[in-house]
């Protein structure tokens, strides 16, 4: 398995030690210090010409561990939620995102999902059906230079059918109903690359 991680159009991946990989120049995220990671990711998000770098580990889930320790790590969840043949989106600073938010303190990360999909939305009546799989993105961060963010995704039914409320100072402006056609034709071309892989995950 491989993890991707987002910087806006950029990605970061990491991939499991194997014989193709001995083969490239990749860097082995074992070999690597914190402050190695942090000044090679650093360099990647500055260099304008390259949109990917690659990193390897004895596995994927290993690199990872030793990669987010370069930065400040934060836990967050949310949800796809469905209605019939519908899905929730919000419009949150001129881009179609999915409902989330940072985990509270020893809060289980399904327990966070509906609470922030609530608040978000002014929806209620949830119940998850699945688990999706993680994403993680990064964002510039004050005191520790980058963030890394692991969102936990979960699939929801709502019987919901009352006024849908955005949570004004989330910054969110509105939340719509969107069938698979309205995803394709308005949210594809204006969403983050982390959301377009819950989406096909969940979306089907």
């Amino acid at each position: 398995m491989n993890i991707s991680i987002y910087y806006n159009t950029k990605k970061v991946t990491i991939l499991p030690v194997d014989q193709d990989s001995h083969n490239q120049s990749f860097k082995n995220l074992d070999d690597l210090s914190p402050e190695e990671i942090y000044r090679e990711f650093d360099q990647f998000i500055n260099r304008e010409s390259q949109n990917e770098l690659i990193f390897v580990a004895e596995t994927a889930e290993q690199g990872l561990e030793r990669f987010r320790k370069a930065f400040k790590y934060i836990h967050a969840a949310g949800g796809l939620i469905r209605q019939d043949d519908r899905y929730l989106f919000i419009y949150r600073m001129g881009a179609w995102d999915l409902p989330k938010g940072k985990l509270e303190k020893n809060e289980d990360p399904r327990d966070a999902a509906i609470r922030e999909c609530e608040e978000e939305c002014g929806i209620s009546e949830l119940e998850i059906v699945r688990e999706l799989t993680p994403t993680y993105h990064m964002y510039p961060h004050q005191k520790h230079g980058y963030a890394l963010k692991k969102t936990f995704w979960y699939l929801m039914n709502s019987r919901y059918t009352g006024p849908l409320v955005p949570q004004t100072e989330e910054m969110i402006e509105k939340v719509e109903w969107l069938t698979a056609a309205g995803i394709r034709e308005t949210v594809y071309e204006n969403t983050y690359f982390a959301i377009l892989d819950v989406i096909r995950e969940g979306a089907k």
